[in-house]
């Protein structure tokens, strides 16, 4: 007997994850992919992630690809027999409700897709039955624009595309000269590409963002996950900094999610996932925006289930599905277990990629769960950061503390502001420094080492009572010493950044709790930001610096402590 089938919309993203949980539960997957929106610019990274993701497919697993005849589309679909038809990505929303629709299948009224999907149509519903909403307008016009800028009577507006995710089409705008910019940018792209659609401004919102992701089943929604959003206003765009797991519920967090199902219920969700944008002032919460889909950031089961104790795609096939577990489940306090932070990486520049550093450090951080570099090794230029699109990346973070993770996050802020070299190398950076070398034996003498010594060097040489190792060696090196010296001195060895640094994370690792590190100027000399750069990797490590020695010349010293 054949499988029944559950029909995903774009895996792309946090979509893949229904394919894993449709073959976990038993059913067979079928992809639809569908025709992006938007010019040429915005499709190119996205068929990259596309791609990425069809490589990442089991075996077997068939997909579709959308044409303009919808009734044949609808006939591939309906010979799979499938239970469901669900959408992994912003752009697929109308196609799959559409088609789930069409086919009788649970989910969403095909007469709500203009709430569910244009964000003018949104506000709109809000409105109508009294809850707060943001004033905004579809601009078809310069005209349009000014007057309805007038009639705002604020300086701070935001014009944006009416249908769209990632900050596509976005503009912060202050004041008159902005705003008219901002609209002749996006009635140029709407002109060039059908895809695009209306223009929207609206009134701007300045608070604390929120997500409010919620899984509905026949009009009941349940919370499955909250977290907010710290962004930075810079390089003229509201770049996204991290997101962060609300685990515990603060003061003034309830009425967000009550406000949320308000907006569920106005809307019309019957089923299945939305991923909210709710922005906090002083008069308490306003939508900016549902999407009727999974939340994006490229989140894996494994990751979700890591914070949240379950994940979004999985818990939103039980509201299909799964009534009476949905039920259940929605009964249950809101306990994540443990805190999760995404950070993305921030380029302040353009800059013309040497090697990625970032990749060996963010590994050593004790929250690290996994990073997501896809334009890293296509793209030797890249961009400075002005949305979603553009970052260098994301890490993921987890752990039991949330201190932990805070400062993990805080930290790779720190280094991508202050020292980007340190984590995005640039082929023109400037030659390293030099300093002379220091005698082994002096170093063992000043430092006062007792115990065993292991010496990872690139210059062949012979010290009493120690250990020397070169690159070759140190791998199988024992890995518990009292002392280990870092005696790199030769410029090349440092044109390899990402090697040099993994070389060193594993020298590190060799010396035991309570043990000490010794890095001499000679070495530390050749790194970006030469003592800040080797302490930088000493802190992610989880090394702790210690006072330099009076008289004893430049040499970092750092400990390993039992934490």
């Amino acid at each position: 007997m054949q499988k029944r089938t559950i029909v995903i919309v774009e895996i792309v993203s946090t979509g893949f994850n229904y394919v894993e949980d449709a073959l976990m539960r038993g059913y067979q997957p079928v992809v639809v992919e569908c025709t992006f929106p938007g010019t040429e610019e915005d499709r190119a990274p996205f068929l990259v992630s596309r791609e990425i993701a069809r490589g990442k497919l089991p075996k077997g697993v068939p997909y579709i690809e959308e044409t303009n005849d919808y009734a044949a589309l609808l006939e591939k679909v309906r010979a799979y027999d499938p239970v469901l038809v669900v959408p992994g990505q912003e752009f697929a929303v109308e196609l799959a409700t559409h088609l789930a629709y069409d086919l009788g299948l649970p989910g969403n009224p095909w007469s709500i897709i203009g709430k569910m999907t244009r964000k003018n149509e949104m506000h709109q519903a809000l409105a109508d039955h009294g809850l707060r909403s943001i004033r905004g307008k579809l601009i078809h016009n310069e005209e349009e624009a000014i007057a309805f800028y007038k009639e705002l009577n604020t300086s701070h507006v935001v014009v944006k595309r009416a249908r769209g995710a990632c900050t596509q089409g976005m503009h912060f705008c202050e004041g008159y000269d902005e705003m008219l910019e901002a609209v002749r940018t996006e009635l140029a792209f709407s002109a060039s590409d059908e895809h695009v659609g209306d223009i929207l401004m609206q009134e701007r919102i300045i608070g604390k963002e929120y997500i409010v992701n919620t899984v509905s089943c026949a009009g009941k929604h349940r919370l499955v996950s909250m977290c907010f959003y710290d962004k930075l206003e810079m390089n003229g765009s509201n770049i996204y900094n991290y997101m962060e797991s609300v685990n515990r519920l603060d003061v003034g967090n309830s009425a967000i999610v009550r406000y949320a199902y308000d907006v569920l219920d106005a809307i019309g969700i019957q089923y299945g996932p939305v991923h909210g944008e709710y922005m906090v002032d002083e008069k308490g919460p306003v939508l900016i925006e549902i999407n009727c889909r999974p939340m994006g950031a490229g989140q894996t089961r494994q990751y979700l289930d890591k914070i949240y104790g379950q994940h979004e795609t999985d818990s939103a096939l039980d509201s299909y599905l799964d009534p009476v577990k949905f039920e259940q489940e929605r009964l249950k306090p809101y306990r994540p277990p443990r805190k999760g932070v995404v950070k993305w990486f921030i380029l302040p520049n353009d800059i013309t990629l040497d090697s990625a550093p970032v990749l060996q450090l963010v590994r050593q951080l004790p929250s690290y769960f996994y990073g997501v570099f896809e334009r890293l090794g296509r793209e030797p230029f890249l961009t400075q950061t002005v949305d979603l699109e553009t970052t260098g990346g994301a890490v993921y973070l987890v752990h039991d503390d949330e201190r932990v993770v805070q400062e993990d996050c805080a930290f790779l802020h720190r280094l991508e502001m202050q020292y980007p070299e340190i984590l995005f190398n640039q082929s023109h950076a400037e030659p390293s420094a030099y300093a002379p070398r220091i005698p082994l034996q002096e170093i063992i003498r000043e430092a006062d080492c007792h115990g065993t010594i292991l010496i990872f060097s690139d210059t062949e040489t012979e010290t009493t009572g120690a250990v020397v190792v070169g690159s070759d060696e140190l791998p199988a090196a024992y890995d518990s010493y009292d002392n280990v010296i870092l005696d790199l001195c030769r410029p090349e060895t440092f044109s390899d950044t990402e090697s040099v640094f993994q070389q060193i994370f594993t020298f590190l690792s060799k010396v035991r709790i309570g043990g000490r590190v010794l890095i001499p100027q000679s070495t530390y000399c050749h790194l970006p930001y030469g003592d800040i750069g080797m302490e930088i990797l000493l802190r992610a490590r989880g090394l702790q610096i210690e006072a330099p020695l009076a008289g004893k010349g430049k040499m970092i010293i750092a400990s390993v402590c039992d934490l």
